[in-house]
């Protein structure tokens, strides 16, 4: 059995951030959303979600099995606002079991991985629209960022790893503009050859907005509960490719873009890109609150299947060349990439005989 720690998981995925290095990993995230399609209540079934009954904790704890023929496992979190409060955010864990005997073959934690798993999963959806390799495509030169946590990290780390030769400036808004400034600051380490803006999204919108709409590229990883993106920092120009992926509104009553945004998908009969047709309809606020149904969602293991290609124009909003995708997470993500880091032997950690 193998113990990976958080400091293995960041070690291990820094030395594997190369172009064809991701484009391994998201190989085996979507044989994983392929393989959750074929039977996606077996596959994944109903997770547990409870508060905990200790009187001196705020915690929700989240039980996430899988079972697939080639995942088998669950992946644990736990939090809440005493755990912010601690600087904690959640904790947890996955459980990585032999799919044939049940065996654990590794214990992963499950901070970095999380966030690297869902950046993965947005940039599947993202390189299959806007193709990397692309020699001439109209791109806008920034991107833009709507949060600063560990999930708003991996998104710039990897989709400057695919587009870096066409992204000069990066742009990262969040409600505190101190967090913001923190995470530009880590990031001019890591790549002083780009440009770091940071805003505050309450602050003076003359000073953001011109740089949202010269972005191609949109990320949300806010929790927030009104809309933070709004229709009018898209570029509207069909010229110009235009992809946002949300992944931070995980609840009903989160919304992260612009419902008006929403709207002309919907009644235009334009599709939004999810990793997870029924689960965004449980979980995703955008897709609720607009009451959007799973006709007009096109799941991202269906954009790769190659028996049943999927013409751009059916998820592409044609007035302004505008892509949505939605991602919320499912437990076969995490496993396939837990299972696909402990088995490679570059991956460090502690390897226990006996457990």
């Amino acid at each position: 059995m193998k113990l990976l720690t958080d400091a293995d998981v960041i070690t291990y995925l820094n030395s594997n951030l190369t172009k064809n290095s991701l484009a391994k990993f998201q190989n085996v995230l979507i044989e994983g959303l392929k393989t959750y399609k074929q039977n996606p209540d077996k596959v994944v079934p109903p997770r547990i979600a409870q508060m905990s009954n200790n009187e001196d904790s705020d915690t929700t704890h989240l039980f996430m099995p899988c079972i697939s023929p080639n995942e088998v496992g669950i992946k644990v979190i736990s939090g809440g606002a005493g755990n912010n409060a601690k600087g904690l955010g959640f904790q947890g864990c996955v459980l990585v079991l032999d799919e044939i005997t049940g065996s654990l073959n590794a214990l992963v934690n499950a901070k970095s991985l999380t966030a690297f798993r869902t950046a993965l999963a947005s940039t599947s959806g993202l390189t299959k629209v806007i193709p990397y390799d692309w020699e001439e495509v109209e791109l806008l030169p920034e991107l833009t960022v709507f949060g600063v946590g560990a999930q708003a990290y991996w998104h710039v780390k990897l989709i400057l790893t695919f587009y870096k030769e066409k992204i000069t400036t990066v742009n990262i808004l969040n409600r505190s503009l101190a967090n913001a400034e923190k995470l530009c600051d880590r990031f001019r380490v890591e790549h002083p050859d780009v440009v770091f803006n940071e805003f505050s999204y309450e602050g003076d919108k003359s000073e953001f907005t011109g740089h949202i709409r010269n972005s191609s590229i949109i990320i949300g990883c806010t929790p927030a509960t009104s809309p933070v993106i709004l229709n009018d920092y898209i570029n509207q120009d069909p010229k110009y490719h235009k992809f946002i992926s949300l992944i931070g509104s995980y609840k009903p009553h989160m919304i992260e873009l612009d419902l008006a945004v929403i709207e002309q998908f919907k009644s235009t009969g334009t599709a939004i890109l999810v990793d997870s047709k029924e689960h965004t309809l449980h979980e995703a606020g955008e897709l609720i609150q607009a009451d959007f149904d799973a006709d007009h969602l096109i799941e991202i293991g269906e954009l790769y299947d190659p028996d049943n290609y999927l013409p751009p124009k059916l998820f592409t909003l044609h007035a302004n060349n505008v892509v949505v995708q939605k991602i919320v997470g499912l437990s076969i993500m995490d496993l396939s990439i837990a299972k696909c880091i402990a088995e490679d032997t570059r991956s460090g950690g502690v390897e226990v005989a006996e457990f």
